[in-house]
């Protein structure tokens, strides 16, 4: 991890890409899970942590759900948000996909039914 920036959102910085974390999520230490969350300050002394750790994967699948696997086996997991983002991947910081509202996963730029946007398979 190159850099971290809590505010409203939880943003994890590895070189020029960027996980931004909208929604609460667990995080999964050698000894204990603990609920994060940005906006609303939850457990937030435990992420300054994250910057000794090497990001190892990503992976979303195509339910909306978004697990980050650290190489010292640490792990951030963030469920299906009903109501909003949940997160956002961006490659070379251009915006490349995201979790939509109630589930499901999005690519900028391709539409779907009724405009919303398509859906991308990602396992």
């Amino acid at each position: 991890m190159g850099e971290m920036i809590i505010g409203g959102v939880l943003r994890l910085h590895t070189g020029s890409n960027r996980i931004e974390v909208h929604s609460p999520a667990e995080l999964t230490t050698n000894r204990e899970v603990v609920p994060v969350h940005a906006s609303a300050r939850l457990n937030l002394d435990r992420l300054p942590q994250l910057l000794d750790q090497v990001v190892a994967g990503v992976h979303a699948a195509d339910s909306g759900s978004l697990r980050v696997r650290f190489a010292g086996g640490w792990r951030l997991d963030v469920p299906v948000s009903s109501s909003a983002f949940g997160w956002i991947v961006a490659l070379q910081g251009s915006h490349f996909i995201s979790s939509l509202p109630g589930g499901g996963v999005g690519i900028p730029g391709r539409q779907g039914p009724e405009g919303q946007p398509a859906a991308a398979a990602t396992s």
